[in-house]
């Protein structure tokens, strides 16, 4: 029962909503038949009660049922009626004030815009330097057909009854002199018609004058009656275009084709930049790879030398077994130093989970070998461990032992602090020592400095070096632990890419 009563009401509401949808196709066609249908009207043309009608350029005035267009403008336009409307029938009085006048009106009008033939519809009127009534198509251009001479031509001061009616897609107009009765036709057929549109008098010179306005429904016989009187039925014929092969396209062709060659030769010249640089970029990488391991320990052994030296000359009586320890020192650093060259060949330079976890043990077993125990290493570790990604890991131990052989190296310092602080969104990393210091310029940085730089960048980090002389140094990095996204990273390699490609 409770299914039954289910089912009940699901197709009570499916009933009700195509009922819906029926009643609204119903109102929509409605709808378009009331405003396709024509009204039989007579339009009084009294001044303060135009508002029905719309100009489009020009300068009308009413005046005891006439209206005239007081500009100079030419195609403009008044227009009334419904963009819906279809078949009817438009009769209007004109009258030519002046010579060299062209007016008349426009039916199917749509897609009105200020100018001569910016309208998409048909134009029925008279021209009185030739005398001939005129009909044709515009689509913001302009088809005629062969103008009718109309008997005893087109005079100023005369007035002319124009009747115009049009069906589907064939029209035919009468014009008629209410002095003398003489009377034209013309018809006008056409296969690809506008089929629906408003009415609207359009004036091409000042001096023209409208009365008489009407409109209403017309059939087939309505078009007939005026069809039988003309002498023929105008169809134009859209004249066939010139061959596709013309010697315009073949250039058009030949342009193109060459203008892809041309840039398929540039895409190849700029892969093959790109891919130079690309090189070049991997290059200085392997440089500073190989400064971070073999140059430092070979600062490591100078080092070593350099006191082995000082002793000798200090002292005439040495003892051997200090200067074996001492060069069993140098000979350690030696090995590491060929290890170290070994990976860097072989590629496998990356750093280890051991160096994500123990980053300060890693750093301070660096400078033990590299200082030996004449100088005091102190390590601080500030803040709650976090591990560290392997990027961020191994730019911070590569900066950490560039400072580090830099310290030793050239400050002859006797303490070497190494501080590791963890903090909420990032980590920090100091290195500073005692030593002599030095003038730091930017501009004049060296290859090492240049190194730590550039790993800095790689990770966005941010490196401050800090020195005055006679006062030490201090190396500074601070990082932010968030790995950078997938698009970030390619973003960056693109901007690297084009800075590279126009330097």
């Amino acid at each position: 029962m409770l299914l039954h009563n289910i089912t009940a009401k699901r197709l009570l509401a499916c009933g009700l909503a195509i009922a819906c949808l029926v009643f609204g196709a119903w109102l929509w066609l409605e709808r378009r038949h009331v405003n396709s249908v024509v009204p039989s009207r007579s339009y009084q043309l009294v001044a303060g009660r135009m508002d029905e009608w719309k100009a489009v350029g020009g300068m009308w005035e009413v005046d005891n049922g006439v209206i005239r267009d007081n500009s100079t403008e030419r195609g403009a336009k008044l227009l009334t009626g419904s963009n819906d409307w279809r078949n009817y029938t438009l009769n209007a009085d004109i009258r030519f004030d002046g010579e060299g006048a062209d007016m008349g009106v426009i039916i199917r009008s749509n897609d009105e815009k200020e100018g001569v033939d910016t309208y998409n519809g048909y134009f029925v009127g008279l021209r009185n330097l030739d005398g001939t009534i005129v009909i044709g198509r515009s689509d913001y251009g302009w088809m005629e057909a062969r103008p009718l001479p109309i008997p005893g031509g087109v005079h100023p001061s005369v007035w002319y009854r124009l009747r115009v009616t049009a069906y589907e897609c064939n029209i035919a107009a009468s014009v008629q002199n209410l002095a003398t009765s003489q009377t034209a036709w013309i018809a006008f057929e056409e296969r690809s018609c506008v089929e629906t549109g408003r009415i609207g008098l359009r004036s091409m010179n000042p001096g023209g004058m409208w009365r008489n306005v009407s409109v209403m429904p017309a059939g087939r016989s309505d078009y007939l009656e005026l069809q039988q009187h003309a002498a023929f039925v105008e169809r134009p014929e859209v004249p066939a275009g010139p061959p596709w092969w013309t010697p315009w396209h073949v250039g058009m062709i030949f342009a193109g084709v060459l203008a892809l060659a041309l840039l398929t030769q540039l895409a190849y010249f700029r892969i093959q930049r790109w891919k130079t640089y690309t090189i070049m970029q991997e290059r200085e990488r392997l440089a500073h790879a190989i400064h971070d391991t073999m140059a430092q320990s070979f600062a490591g052994v100078g080092y070593q030398i350099q006191g082995i030296r000082r002793s000798v000359v200090r002292r005439n009586q040495q003892d051997s077994h200090y200067i074996a320890d001492q060069l069993n020192v140098v000979y350690q650093l030696i090995r590491r130093c060929h290890a170290e060259a070994s990976e860097t060949i072989a590629m496998l330079g990356s750093s280890s989970s051991f160096i994500q976890q123990n980053l300060l043990e890693a750093l301070a077993d660096t400078a033990r070998k590299i200082a030996g125990d004449k100088i005091e290493i102190i390590t601080e570790l500030h803040g709650t461990f976090v591990l560290l990604n392997l990027r961020l890991a191994d730019a911070l131990l590569h900066i950490g032992q560039e400072a580090i052989a830099n310290a030793v190296s050239h400050a002859d310092p006797t303490m070497l602090t190494i501080t590791l602080s963890y903090q909420d969104s990032g980590v920090e990393l100091v290195v500073k020592d005692n030593g002599q210091g030095f003038e730091y310029l930017p501009q004049t940085a060296g290859f090492g400095i240049s190194g730590m730089q550039k790993r800095a960048r790689d990770v966005a980090a941010i490196l401050q070096i800090l020195s005055t002389p006679g006062e030490g140094t201090q190396v500074r990095v601070v990082a932010t632990r968030r790995q950078s996204t997938l698009r970030k990273r390619l973003f960056a390699k693109l901007k690297d890419g084009l800075l590279g490609y126009f330097s």
